[in-house]
């Protein structure tokens, strides 16, 4: 299944993916409309979803506790370094992260990719995959998944899990069993000096995301020094962690995001309803903008729109999918 999206802001994307089971709320790091791709494939073992966008967007999900993902990029063009983050884990062409699925914790699992390259999920089935690890005595394997960390592969496994991924995401998954034989490959490489260290900052990293989806913190907004207080770190320190993952300072985040959330509840007419939510001031209210004026405001500037047209558009909402 192919699904190509034209969007004006990324809430579709999250609706799209709940439809495949995969709990995530989408923030675009960036202004404007977007286009976004998405190819995805299932058997009842195993499931693969490739996503393209042409905007940097950050994802934050949980497992489900009865997959794991194994994510990994590939690049457009031949251009080396970091192409994103996938729970503070640097992902580069041989990079493979996001164990942190492996605990159904909400927002226990985050993503960051820019548009230089293709991102792709494969989930397996849990269970299973435990059976066969514990089967063939791949203690290493267990130990880094069960340590919520990504890794550095180097070897044949990740290259040809990658080529099988890319023909059956499109054609169909024919060979499920070929995807635990690689991870597991993939997971039990010997322990290099790179693949030893712990991604940067990723229990801070982790609270960050947290915080800023948090709904108690949406309503009253935490000030600079809160937030440093509550992650326990230094200003300084924050704003290089925030600078150097997301491009944009703590609070600027959290103001995004509050705003995508109070524009979901703005398209959805029956959770309006459900959290008595009749105007707009209710709305702004909710997600922490005390002045409506000022809201309004910043609100056109992220969305292109006043609150009252994306209040009459909800009347008309449908997804649109080409």
């Amino acid at each position: 299944m192919k699904t190509s999206i034209e969007y004006r802001d990324p809430l579709e994307l999250s609706e799209e993916l709940a439809k495949l089971g995969q709990l995530t709320k989408i923030t675009q790091l960036e202004g404007g409309s977007g286009f976004y791709t998405m190819q995805a494939a299932n058997t009842n073992k195993v499931a693969l979803a490739e996503i393209s966008a042409n905007k940097t967007l950050l994802y934050e999900g949980w497992g489900n506790g009865i997959t794991i993902d194994f994510n990994w990029i590939t690049p457009k063009t031949n251009t080396q370094g970091a192409f994103g983050y996938c729970d503070g884990f640097k992902m580069t062409r041989n990079s493979l992260a996001g164990f942190g699925t492996i605990n159904s914790v909400p927002g226990n699992a985050w993503g960051k990719y820019n548009n230089e390259c293709t991102s792709t999920g494969c989930m397996l089935e849990k269970q299973l995959l435990f059976e066969l690890l514990e089967n063939c005595k791949a203690y290493d394997g267990l130990e880094r998944l069960t340590g919520d960390q990504g890794i550095y592969c180097n070897n044949k496994a990740l290259n040809q899990l990658k080529r099988l991924a890319a023909r059956e995401v499109s054609a169909g998954i024919q060979y499920p069993e070929k995807y635990f034989d690689l991870v597991i490959a993939c997971l039990e490489e010997p322990m290099t000096e790179e693949n030893s260290q712990n991604p940067k900052h990723i229990d801070q990293l982790r609270e960050i995301i947290n915080l800023a989806h948090s709904e108690k913190t949406m309503g009253s907004p935490l000030s600079l020094l809160e937030v440093c207080k509550y992650i326990n770190t230094s200003q300084a320190s924050l704003y290089r962690i925030c600078q150097e993952y997301f491009g944009m300072g703590i609070i600027e985040l959290m103001t995004q995001i509050r705003l995508e959330e109070s524009r979901r509840i703005m398209l959805n007419q029956d959770a309006r309803q459900k959290l008595n939510l009749y105007s707009i001031r209710d709305i702004a209210i909710k997600y922490g903008f005390k002045h409506q004026g000022r809201y309004a405001r910043r609100y056109y500037t992220a969305f292109g729109e006043l609150p009252s047209q994306t209040i009459e558009k909800s009347r008309r909402y449908k997804l649109p999918i080409k």
